[in-house]
């Protein structure tokens, strides 16, 4: 049964994984020089695997809020009829997923960082998913 619960804890966090490029993309303001900065850091962060565990609790703190703001526009973005409504939704999305993982005490980059380090560190990812249900 544990093994199902991180699963699902899993699941959510693949698929916002999709959107942590296009949240820090969005979290930029715009500038060449920092997309180009941003597209070489990922690398050389993903590869950083020892987090401290006060970056780990802000990690579930942020995982946990980013879940329900997926969840609530999800539902929205069911409802949406016409694409531009859709998109509409999709940006106050990823600006509210980008304001709850700043407000955790983390940067886009350092939780698309640790995300990319729980899929190839089970351990830390047994952590993780025990912090995210602490919260849940």
């Amino acid at each position: 049964m544990k093994k199902r619960n991180s699963i699902r804890f899993m699941i959510p966090l693949m698929s916002g994984l999709l959107l942590v490029p296009a949240l820090s993309a969005m979290a930029m303001d715009g500038d060449d020089a920092q997309a180009e900065t941003y597209e070489q850091e990922p690398d050389g962060m993903a590869e950083q695997e020892d987090f401290d565990d006060d970056t780990l609790e802000q990690f579930a703190d942020a995982y946990v809020e980013v879940g329900e703001i997926h969840r609530e526009y999800s539902e929205r973005l069911q409802g949406a009829e016409q694409t531009e409504d859709a998109q509409q939704l999709q940006q106050e999305a990823n600006d509210e997923m980008v304001e709850a993982i700043q407000a955790s005490g983390l940067e886009v980059q350092e939780y698309s960082a640790v995300a990319a380090a729980l899929e190839r560190d089970p351990e830390m990812r047994e952590e993780v998913v025990g912090m995210i249900e602490d919260r849940q």
